[in-house]
């Protein structure tokens, strides 16, 4: 698959991630519960899909490259694991809610400067 491909399947995912983690932060935030959250099915799966395709895309993206494994994609594959697990923070402590919808883009913005600028 050519590059360019890659990248929009790994923004895909970034979008889809972003928006599954938004709404049950504000769902919960706004007092919700997990059994009164009826999409909760789709946002998991949104959520799931999401980093299935960041995952695959950031790895086209290596390999179209030739880059390897630089020391840089190990802190954007933890970056990866810390918004895999901050989908269940609101679930598990409501009160975190509000913390998570401004971690979870914080973390984005960090991956994102370790792609552009690829520090070390």
């Amino acid at each position: 698959m050519p590059y360019e491909l890659y990248k929009i399947l790994h923004f895909l995912g970034m979008f889809l991630l972003f928006a599954s983690i938004g709404a049950t932060a504000i769902h919960m935030a706004n007092g919700g519960t997990r059994d009164s959250n009826s999409s909760r099915g789709l946002i998991g799966a949104s959520h799931g899909i999401a980093l299935l395709l960041i995952l695959l895309g950031g790895f086209g993206m290596l390999a179209k490259g030739q880059l390897g494994m630089p020391p840089w994609v190990h802190v954007k594959l933890t970056i990866w694991v810390a918004l895999g697990v901050i989908l269940a923070v609101p679930y598990k402590f409501p009160g975190a809610a509000k913390v998570v919808w401004v971690v979870a883009p914080l973390l984005g913005v960090t991956a994102a400067y370790l792609a552009l600028y690829k520090p070390f």
